[in-house]
């Protein structure tokens, strides 16, 4: 098959001219940028074999003939005229007819229509998304998007290149905003938004959970769990517990308090039946690492306490579960969160506090711990710094400030596993 060097040469100095700053700043080219074909053995354009005198000519060919249409310039190397070519360039005051002759749409009217619809899509969420579900995180992106777009002038870095799977990610956002269930199954997900059964999981799954991690998760999280934080899960999720906790349901009530170490319920139990808890209980608490969790079930519980194991950041079904547990609260019982001491679990109590009972107080998670379990503690990065800076400016954690700087003076960490040590 014969190639169309002329088009490759063209494409190159297009896709260079698309990534330059003069490209980025819209502004008139001050300085020319050379794509060099030979140059004492180096060459930008791999195809130009000097010492094959048959691809050699035809490349020869190819650019005087996009010379004589004023598309590009170019330089014969010192001494070999006629022969081989040192180097070339785009013509940027005649960009648009370089499109033309590519029969490639220009980058810029790609950008500027991309921008259109990230635009409207931000006002189709926030005026038509349901409540059940908070979008925030979805907001975060689209606005983060919009302005990253604007200021590169490239979408390729934020968004796929391709327009269909662009669209794809528009339809997943679109179907976790107006969602009204609190978990659907991977390939319901996938059957529901893209009528394919196995469509996410092969194309769309990657970049969502990429855009989850960075907007709604925590640190270290597994693509499972970033999903199942937007209620999209590989099976049902199960909220663990231990203490005198009883649900009616239609059929009868369950009494918890007789399962010394506790038991499940998933969100069908939760949302049919009604969560009763004894007016013996004096405690709640919730412990963010399974392990601790176990442990202190084992180990440390008291008949007046109630223990939930929090795991990482709550999905939306776990939120309810939370929210029945407060609604159902004796009085005068108070509510805790143990978490690790660093920037994850200060960022789950925040959101506790925030979405389901602003009374929580931290259990463990004080400059006290830091210093008895210092041996243990990790250093941190400097992004890192920046990220635990951040909570700073959280007013739910304004009473955590001082072990927050404490922790920002000396540049520790500490996750609660190691306090079962």
């Amino acid at each position: 098959m014969e190639i169309d060097y002329g088009y490759k040469i063209l494409s190159k100095l297009i896709d260079w001219y698309e990534s330059s700053p003069t490209y980025a700043r819209d502004q008139k080219q001050t300085r020319r940028r050379n794509m060099k074909l030979y140059d004492n053995g180096q060459t930008d354009f791999p195809d130009y074999n000097i010492e094959n005198p048959i691809i050699k000519n035809d490349i020869n060919q190819a650019v005087l003939d996009l010379t004589n249409k004023e598309l590009i310039g170019f330089q014969w190397m010192r001494g070999q005229k006629n022969h081989i070519i040192s180097k070339l360039w785009l013509n940027v005051d005649l960009v648009g007819k370089v499109y033309d002759q590519l029969g490639r749409r220009p980058k810029r009217d790609i950008v500027d229509d991309t921008l259109l619809q990230l635009n409207d899509f931000l006002t189709r969420i926030k005026a038509h998304y349901t409540t059940k579900f908070p979008v925030q995180w979805i907001y975060k992106w689209l606005e983060d998007s919009i302005e990253e777009i604007s200021r590169k002038r490239s979408i390729g870095v934020i968004l796929p290149e391709q327009q269909s799977e662009r669209d794809d990610l528009f339809k997943a956002f679109s179907y976790l905003a107006n969602n009204t269930e609190l978990e659907t199954l991977v390939r319901v997900f996938s059957m529901d938004c893209f009528g394919d059964s196995k469509h996410f999981e092969l194309s769309v799954k990657s970049r969502l959970v990429r855009i989850i991690k960075k907007y709604l998760a925590q640190d270290n999280c597994t693509d499972e769990e970033a999903l199942r934080l937007v209620g999209i899960v590989s099976y049902p999720e199960q909220f663990a517990f231990s203490g005198d906790l009883t649900i009616v349901l239609p059929k009868g009530s369950v009494n918890f308090a007789l399962l010394p170490f506790g038991g499940t319920l998933t969100i069908d139990d939760v949302k049919s039946g009604q969560i009763i808890i004894a007016q013996n209980v004096k405690r709640v608490l919730t412990i963010e690492n399974r392990a601790n969790y176990v442990d202190y079930v084992h180990k440390s519980q008291e008949s007046n306490e109630l223990v939930l194991y929090h795991g990482g950041q709550f999905s939306p079904a776990k939120r309810i579960f939370f929210q029945k547990v407060v609604s159902s609260l004796p009085s005068g019982c108070n509510f805790y969160h143990w978490g690790d001491i660093d920037y994850g679990g200060f960022l789950m109590l925040a959101r506790l506090r925030r979405e389901i009972f602003s009374a929580i107080k931290p259990w463990r998670m004080n400059q006290n711990e830091l210093v008895k379990y210092m041996k243990f503690t990790v250093g941190f990065s400097e992004t890192y710094r920046k990220r635990l800076t951040s909570l700073l400016e959280i007013s739910e954690l304004s009473d955590c400030f001082s072990c927050i700087e404490y922790m920002l003076k000396i540049n520790v960490r500490l996750e609660q596993e190691i306090m079962l040590v």
